[in-house]
């Protein structure tokens, strides 16, 4: 057991050139770079491909969170490490790891091509290994996070076209997410305090599930055929998002809101914001297709 713990073997490997690859790929697991690729996946790829990715993205990161707080094991020394944006969590299981193969061998599922699954393949092995290079993680960290998105993936594999009453009723989506959100809070192992990104993850997926319903039922958008429209689009998106989160960080340093109230309000305005405004406007500048008539 003690290869899955020492990673002497890793910094006999370290160069420069090798160390910014591993960030490059590290950073593709943060959740800076995964709201803005799920929200330009959404409107310049695909909306119902990026909604399931959402829907897994939700689950694991949740998952990961209670896993990490359950297990409480250490990271690898400080004296190794060279990924300072991972604080006091703890290591077991990684969430680069489990989300690496949540995201990209679900979108390789999604796509069915062969290219893609070498692609996506190449991105998840070298997510999952820049975090043992960078000494956030060891070798069983992420091989627990590999092996908890395989399982998240095999599990939605099965019931993703299921249609349960939850599924086609908006309230009934929103009533679960807050009920399965709230029995988790109240759940949570130890004495620890669930991440701030669990409320924002709530939020975030009941404002995308309440603001997609609507939009099906008002504007009814999908991609652009044409990929100079899809690239428009999300160009737009990403100004338009980049706009929403400073007007958000503004607004959270004048509200005088509980922590874990601000971070669900966050996460609501975001994912209402992905599913409704943003598709509007981009049917307004004519860079998504539409089935109705858009007014205004």
């Amino acid at each position: 057991m003690e290869i899955l713990h020492n990673l002497d073997w890793v910094l006999s490997l370290r160069t420069p050139a090798l160390t910014s690859v591993a960030f490059g790929f590290s950073w593709l697991g943060y959740s800076t770079f995964i709201m803005f690729f799920m929200a330009v996946g959404y409107w310049a790829l695909s909306k119902s491909i990026f909604f399931r990715v959402m829907l897994l993205i939700t689950f694991s990161a949740v998952l990961n969170a209670y896993a990490k707080d359950l297990f409480q094991s250490p990271r690898p020394p400080l004296a190794i490490r060279l990924d300072d944006l991972v604080g006091a969590s703890y290591g077991l299981p990684s969430g680069h790891a489990q989300l690496a193969v949540v995201i990209w061998l679900w979108l390789a599922c999604e796509a069915r091509r062969t290219w893609v699954w070498i692609a996506c393949s190449i991105i998840a092995l070298g997510v999952i290994l820049s975090r043992m290079y960078l000494g956030a993680h060891d070798l069983e960290d992420v091989l627990v996070g590999a092996l908890l998105g395989a399982a998240t993936l095999a599990g939605f594999a099965l019931i993703k076209d299921r249609k349960w009453f939850w599924q086609t009723d908006p309230v009934w989506s929103i009533v679960l997410v807050l009920l399965v959100t709230t029995a988790t809070l109240t759940a949570w192992p130890g004495t620890s305090i669930a991440p701030g990104y669990v409320p924002m993850l709530a939020g975030w997926i009941a404002g995308g599930i309440a603001g997609l319903h609507y939009e099906e039922r008002v504007l009814g958008f999908a991609v652009s055929p044409l990929w100079s429209r899809r690239a428009l689009a999300a160009v737009a998106g990403v100004l338009g998002f980049v706009a929403l989160q400073k007007i958000l960080k503004v607004l959270g340093t004048s509200l005088n809101m509980p922590p874990f109230v601000w971070e669900a309000a966050k996460g609501l305005v975001s994912g209402v914001f992905i599913a409704l405004p943003m598709p509007w406007l981009l049917a307004k500048l004519r860079l998504v297709s539409v089935r109705k008539t858009v007014r205004g």
